[in-house]
């Protein structure tokens, strides 16, 4: 009796066996076959090149160098990977698990642990490979900034994709781990620099370890950006400012391409893409001297007596005045010969001057006159003509659009009707008035150009030399020619404000500026065009807080012309 049931039991249990592998190797043999290909046939996604970023020459300055990924198929580790992972990682076990447990783009993908690694650390891994189950070396390139600092905020820097950026973007351009412009070019021509993914298929053993390429899809490069900036003329700019906050900028009147854009202090995009970066990048946002700040596009001035050109023209346009117009400096100015005295930067006043001596000596008094016969409302449709308190069609970024006030502006804004003082202080390029570098730039062009509208240009089509568009603005040429002579005696004149802008191989047109900026000191200006026959180039200096236009801003010009001379004055005439 007891042999039976345990021969029952016996058939009963070979039965169930039996059952279950013909369930297991007939009925659902497709589905086991289909697990076992996903795990035995694995997707390796290829990352693209990123485009590079050269100069007006070709020369690098955004590139790819090869870089070591440590990476894991979580799949494939054995609980004994985890704290051999972390000592040579140097983190806690409970972080390596944390990191193992990303997200991932699909399964038996690996996950990232840690990027660019040292050759040290390589070597190690690939020492302990046998003991490292699961664990692989991903070979990948990391952008790579070559010459650091210059010209970093033209360049801009890179940022991780965040997790709502990789949902919504396209699965052939972004990866998990996927680095995105965040400012300067890379962010505006990230699509254009952004390649194409591609792809490996390959065969895997039980271990994860790759026995052979089933097909593979290579990846297409993203296409690369051509500047017109010439990178050692900006080096050697950047170290005439240098520590200075500061910015200086040069644009070729001929193909209107800027040759130089430079922002003090700066910052190395490398830290941005560098593993141990961290610290580095909070200094950067924690320095108050803003080196993340682009001063020459993205941050607005009061232009101060750089103002003046304006003024002078939009009373010129609207017949006001004429160049000859004389009015007398005592040192101050008093609205309807009473109340509160606006004063001039020379307290004993310049006598009487005509409109080239007032733009010589940067005469306030003669502005305050001349503001009061204009007004607010047409020095505000002047300035706008010239392109202030307006952004570029140019390639750059978080542009500051500036700020011409008005009456509509003042009354809309604040609730509050413009009082007549406000124009005398609206027209020495006080008050309200808010610029930026860039757009002061293009107002000395368009000084220079003899009215063309310029728009400045900083990327090269296919890497050939840019063919600016002609517009002619509709302002009397006899006018502008008013305004260039005055800037002519601005420097070489015995009583300009810009004497010490001087240089020997040319005669230079510019405009110094002084802005007040209480309760700091003021913002030191110069902007003018050389040489003054047959303008080449055109020119901006602005330091923050850094005090005289006439002197260090007229000192930075000067250092600077003498630089682009060496760079670019064998091409220029001598003028006499």
């Amino acid at each position: 009796m007891r042999l039976n049931i345990l021969k029952g039991a016996v058939f009963g249990a070979l039965f169930l066996l039996a059952a279950g592998l013909f369930d297991t190797q007939v009925l659902k043999a497709g589905y086991y076959r289909s697990l076992s290909e996903n795990n035995r046939i694995r997707l390796v996604p290829l990352e693209a090149p990123r485009g590079r970023v050269l100069d007006r020459a070709g020369r690098l300055l955004a590139t790819n160098r090869p870089a070591y990924h440590l990476v894991a198929t979580p799949e494939d580790v054995t609980p004994t990977v985890y704290p051999k992972l972390a000592t040579l990682l140097g983190i806690s076990e409970k972080e390596v698990r944390k990191r193992m447990s990303s997200e991932r783009e699909y399964p038996f993908a690996p996950v990232l642990l840690q990027p660019d690694i040292s050759q040290k650390l390589l070597f190690q891994i690939e020492e302990l490979r046998p003991e490292l189950p699961g664990v692989s070396i991903q070979t990948d390139g990391i952008r790579s900034y070559p010459y650091g600092e210059v010209a970093s905020h033209l360049i801009g820097y890179l940022g991780k994709v965040s997790p709502e950026e990789y949902r919504a973007g396209d699965r052939a351009r972004f990866g998990l781990n996927s680095l995105i412009g965040r400012t300067g070019l890379e962010k505006l021509f990230d699509g254009q620099l952004r390649g194409w993914r591609g792809g490996r298929q390959v065969e895997v053993n039980a271990r994860g370890e790759m026995l052979r390429v089933i097909t593979e899809t290579p990846p297409v490069a993203g296409e690369d950006v051509v500047l017109t900036i010439d990178l050692e003329f900006q080096k050697k700019l950047a170290e005439i400012i240098e520590p200075k906050k500061a910015t200086v900028a040069f644009l070729d009147l001929k193909s209107h391409e800027l040759l130089a854009l430079v922002s003090s202090p700066a910052f190395d995009p490398n830290v941005f893409v560098s593993p141990g970066g961290g610290e580095e990048r909070l200094g950067f946002l924690r320095d108050h001297r803003s080196p993340l700040l682009d001063r020459g596009v993205s941050a607005s001035y009061p232009p101060g007596s750089v103002f003046k050109l304006v003024t002078a023209l939009a009373a010129l346009e609207a017949g006001k005045i004429t160049p000859h117009t004389t009015f007398h400096c005592p040192g101050y100015f008093r609205l309807n010969g009473r109340g509160r005295a606006f004063r001039c930067w020379r307290p004993e006043g310049h006598g009487s001057l005509d409109l080239y001596r007032a733009i010589e000596r940067s005469c306030n008094v003669y502005f305050y006159n001349v503001g009061r016969l204009v007004g607010p409302d047409t020095l505000a449709e002047m300035s706008r003509r010239l392109g202030l308190g307006q952004s570029f069609e140019t390639e750059l970024t978080n542009l500051a659009p500036g700020l011409v006030p008005d009456s509509v502006w003042k009354k809309s804004r604040m609730k509050e009707k413009w009082w007549p003082g406000e124009t005398l202080s609206f027209a020495v390029g006080q008050g309200f008035l808010l610029v930026s570098p860039l757009q002061v730039l293009r107002l000395s062009a368009i000084l220079a150009k003899d009215g063309e509208w310029i728009e400045p240009i900083l990327i090269r089509e296919a890497g050939s030399a840019s063919k600016p568009l002609e517009k002619k603005m509709a302002i009397q040429s006899k006018n502008l020619q008013v305004i260039r002579q005055g800037m002519l005696k601005v420097v070489h004149s015995d009583y300009g404000t810009g004497q010490l802008a001087r240089v020997d191989f040319g005669q230079l047109a510019g405009k110094t500026g002084t802005a007040q900026a209480p309760p700091h000191d003021p913002h030191a200006w110069m902007t003018g065009f050389f040489p003054f026959k047959d303008p080449q180039i055109a020119f901006v200096v602005m330091l923050e807080h850094g005090g005289s236009g006439g002197i260090a801003a007229a000192r930075v010009v000067k250092e600077a012309l003498q630089v682009w001379k060496e760079f670019y004055g064998d091409k220029v005439s001598p003028v006499a």
